[in-house]
C-alpha cells in the first residue's frame, strides 16, 4: 500500500465501484474501511483493501496521510464518519484533494467547512443524466461508447519544469501531430475553471498548468510522454 497515493475511505458497493472505475484508469489506489467483512470482501476480489481507525491521527499518518498521499475519496456511509475523517486529513496535509459523496445539499456545506476540495452529489447528476437521455438521447450514447467508454478518453497532462510549452500561447497549440483535440487548459494559479482553446484567450501556457485533451488512450500516453521527456520536435512542429 505504501506505493498507492490514491485512498479510497469506505468499502461498500460505492467505494467498489469507484475503484473499479480508477482501475481502468491506471491509478494506484487502495481501500480501506472499518468493517472487517467488507473488507475481507474486496481482498478475496483482489482489491487493495485493509481495515483503518480513521480517528486516530498516528494511524492517519502510518498510510502515508500527509506524506505520498494525493487525494484521498470519503465514502463512508456514515456522513459523519466523512465529516470526521475530512477534518482530520486536513489539518494532517493542507494540500491533500479530498473528495467527498454527499447526500443532500447541507451535507456538502458541511464537508467544504471541514476541508473538502470536492463534494459530489449523485442525485444532481442522476437528474441532469435523465434530462440528457431525453433531451439528447443519441448524444448521451455517444458519449457513453467513447468519452466515457473504451474508445476514447479525456485527460488532464501537467506541464513539467523546463518545458518548450512554457510560454507557448493557448490558441495557437493544435498538437498537430497527434490524434488528440486540446480541449484547453487549467491554469491552477488562478482557479480550477477550464480556459477552453476555442475562446480565444490568449493565455500564454506556464509550468503546471494541466493541459486537457482527448483522444484515444495511446495517443494521449504518446502525447504525455513527449511532454514530460520535452521532446520539443515533436510538441512545436508546424
Amino acid at each position: 500500500m505504501s506505493g498507492c497515493d490514491t485512498f479510497i475511505f469506505g468499502c461498500g458497493a460505492l467505494g467498489q465501484s469507484v475503484a473499479e472505475q480508477l482501475l481502468t484508469k491506471k491509478f494506484s489506489i487502495a481501500l480501506f474501511g472499518t468493517d472487517l467483512d467488507e473488507v475481507n470482501d474486496l481482498l478475496e476480489k483482489g482489491f487493495d483493501a485493509a481495515l483503518v481507525d480513521y480517528t486516530d491521527d498516528d494511524k492517519l499518518r502510518s498510510i502515508g496521510i500527509g506524506a505520498w498521499v494525493k487525494t484521498i475519496f470519503c465514502l463512508f456511509s456514515v456522513e459523519s464518519q466523512n465529516v470526521f475523517l475530512t477534518l482530520s486529513a486536513r489539518a494532517l496535509d493542507p494540500e491533500l484533494k479530498i473528495i467527498c459523496v454527499i447526500e443532500s445539499p447541507a451535507s456538502a456545506q458541511k464537508l467544504i467547512a471541514a476541508g473538502a476540495s470536492k463534494v459530489i452529489d449523485p442525485y444532481e447528476i442522476s437528474g441532469r443524466k435523465v434530462h440528457e437521455l431525453i433531451t439528447r438521447p443519441m448524444i448521451v450514447d455517444m458519449l457513453e461508447q467513447t468519452v466515457f467508454g473504451e474508445y476514447i478518453d479525456i485527460a488532464q497532462i501537467e506541464i513539467p519544469q523546463h518545458s518548450c510549452l512554457s510560454g507557448e500561447i493557448l490558441s495557437t497549440q493544435e498538437l498537430a501531430g497527434y490524434n488528440v483535440i486540446l480541449l484547453g487548459v487549467v491554469d491552477l494559479d488562478l482557479s480550477e475553471e477550464l480556459i477552453f482553446s476555442t475562446r480565444g484567450i490568449e493565455h500564454k501556457l506556464d509550468i503546471g498548468d494541466m493541459l486537457v485533451v482527448i483522444g484515444p488512450e495511446d495517443e494521449i500516453t504518446r502525447l504525455k510522454e513527449d511532454i514530460q521527456h520535452d521532446r520539443k520536435e515533436q510538441l512545436l512542429k508546424s
